[in-house]
């Protein structure tokens, strides 16, 4: 990993928060915080949903290895994921990468590459059927509307950007679910096809250097699937159970962060705000979502917070609980882990 990935997944979220700061902040918004014990309470209460949100992801790397990995080992591995995914682009993900990490770590590499297909399966097929409830189950102009308080009034301009959010989160959910399709089919029915897919484009002449790389992931694939079909329905069943209350946990977060600042409101609907949030930011080219995911705060939790210095405050702590701090523990945990490696 480079060292300017770095850089410009955490200057870019920055960047966005200095500009707001520049137009909006107002200096004596600082004074009228209230460091009562409801605001420790919610910091508090969001490192815990981050502490969760993390130990479930590490009992999934366990439980998808079959415990072969110890805590701490599983710990790593998802550290370096998360660290992965806050310095790509959200849609590339630190899954992927996830087949390389546990193999180096001592799984098998059919074991590896399962595992990351699994992983993968479980957190599209989450957000595809989480998605598609709240459309039905949550009224649009809660979900999807922005409120009067940031320089965008309740109006016709209101109307169009959240007709635009709705259509964003419409695409978005549509791809994740065909995605999800392409997961299942490959996973545990149709491996080859991938194998099939890659081949073909080995015959273009610049990428038939490729070939024996390919071949041998449609092998390793292959092995995968077949990993796959011994697991019965118990074990999809944690699986899926562990990656519910890992998002549930991470977007709760935020809920958290309107408590600490004594925001009015349905915590609900806050909540169930952040699904469109995600489904918008990993559309984001930018690394880990950084300056869309500040900038959509700052937004669509307006109508909870008193005035738009606060929301800025508040994405920053927002921001600092669930992202910055993979940036620091992948710093220290990656150069350890390569030169042990």
């Amino acid at each position: 990993m480079k060292k300017w990935h770095l850089w410009l997944a955490a200057s870019i979220g920055l960047v966005v928060i200095v500009g707001m700061m520049i137009r909006e902040f107002d200096v004596e918004v600082l004074s009228r915080i209230d460091l009562s014990p409801r605001f420790f309470l919610g910091v508090v209460m969001g490192v815990l949903l981050f502490a969760v949100q993390n130990l479930m992801l590490t009992l999934r790397f366990r439980h998808l290895c079959q415990r072969k990995l110890s805590v701490a080992e599983a710990f790593r591995i998802n550290v370096l994921c998360e660290f992965t995914s806050a310095v790509t682009p959200s849609a590339v993900g630190g899954s992927g990468l996830a087949f390389v990490y546990l193999n180096r770590e001592g799984v098998s590499m059919g074991r590896s590459i399962f595992t990351m297909f699994a992983a993968l399966l479980a957190d599209e097929a989450f957000l595809a059927i989480s998605c598609v409830l709240l459309y039905f189950c949550v009224p649009s102009h809660l979900l999807f509307s922005l409120a009067d308080g940031v320089g965008i009034s309740v109006d016709a301009t209101n109307e169009w950007i959240k007709g635009g959010v709705q259509v964003i989160f419409i695409v978005s959910t549509l791809i994740v679910a065909v995605w999800t399709a392409i997961l299942y089919l490959l996973l545990l029915h149709r491996p080859q096809i991938l194998g099939w897919v890659l081949k073909g484009c080995c015959k273009i002449p610049f990428l038939r250097r490729f070939l024996p790389k390919v071949e041998k992931f449609s092998e390793e694939m292959t092995m995968a699937s077949e990993e796959a079909k011994l697991e019965g329905g118990r074990f999809w069943l944690q699986l899926m159970g562990y990656t519910s209350l890992a998002w549930l946990s991470r977007f709760a977060i935020v809920v958290a962060i309107l408590i600490a600042f004594h925001c009015q409101g349905n915590m609900l609907v806050a909540w169930c705000r952040q699904w469109v949030m995600w489904m918008i930011s990993i559309l984001s080219p930018t690394p880990g979502g950084s300056g869309v995911a500040e900038l959509m705060f700052r937004l669509y939790y307006s109508d909870f917070l008193p005035d738009a210095s606060v929301a800025i405050l508040a994405a920053m702590l927002w921001r600092a609980i669930f992202y910055y701090p993979f940036l620091v523990m992948g710093t220290l945990v990656l150069p350890k882990w390569i030169a042990r490696n």
